[in-house]
């Protein structure tokens, strides 16, 4: 009897280990986390199917502390701090309160979320590519996001293998009513600083 048990358990545990994917393992380490662990600069453009491309640059410092400048068409600059949203049509010489937030709560549900959404992960494929003239590394996967809609997406990171940091990302996204890809493309920001209204 024992012989017999111990034959399942070797076929339970061999099985789940052949299961095991590192690179959908590698994509779920790059998706989960909410932020990179340090000041960031990033230009995202988003593309609706069927309509001209956006780009704005999001300047990070924390998550309750970070900036959206509407590069193209220009708009309005929106700043987060201290658990307060700002809005500056003068480019950032004024600002207007917009609303309070919940910074902690908004990023334990984000976390939450984010977490749900990792099960879906599937169809992962890792390589390598030249990116500027450096090798980097590649990681892309098929996931379903879940939260306000339903959208299947097709999420890539390009990582810089020195320090592990994504230099760049595209978000290939498609739901029932529509379907836009984003691409952003990230730098370190150590001096940045951002406006902080009182």
């Amino acid at each position: 009897m024992k012989s017999i048990f111990a034959a399942a358990l070797f076929l339970a545990v061999s099985g789940s280990t052949s299961l095991a994917d590192p690179c959908v393992d590698r994509f779920t380490e790059l998706y989960l986390p909410l932020d990179q662990g340090m000041p960031t600069k990033s230009v995202s453009t988003m593309a609706f199917k069927g309509a001209p491309p956006s780009t704005n640059e999001f300047l990070y410092l924390t998550k309750d502390h970070y900036m959206t400048v509407p590069t193209s068409p220009a708009g309005p600059w929106v700043l987060g701090h201290d658990n307060v949203l700002y809005q500056s049509s003068d480019e950032g010489q004024t600002w207007q309160k917009v609303r309070e937030m919940d910074t902690g709560g908004n990023a334990g549900k984000a976390i939450a979320d984010k977490k749900a959404n990792a099960a879906t992960v599937r169809n992962a494929v890792c390589g390598e590519e030249d990116l500027g003239g450096e090798t980097v590394e590649v990681v892309a996967a098929d996931i379903t996001i879940s939260q306000g809609m339903v959208t299947e997406n097709r999420y890539t990171y390009w990582v810089r293998k020195s320090d592990d940091f994504i230099v760049k990302a595209i978000y290939d996204t498609k739901a029932p009513n529509f379907e836009m890809v984003t691409t952003q493309e990230i730098e370190k920001a150590p001096g940045l600083t951002l406006p902080a209204p009182e």
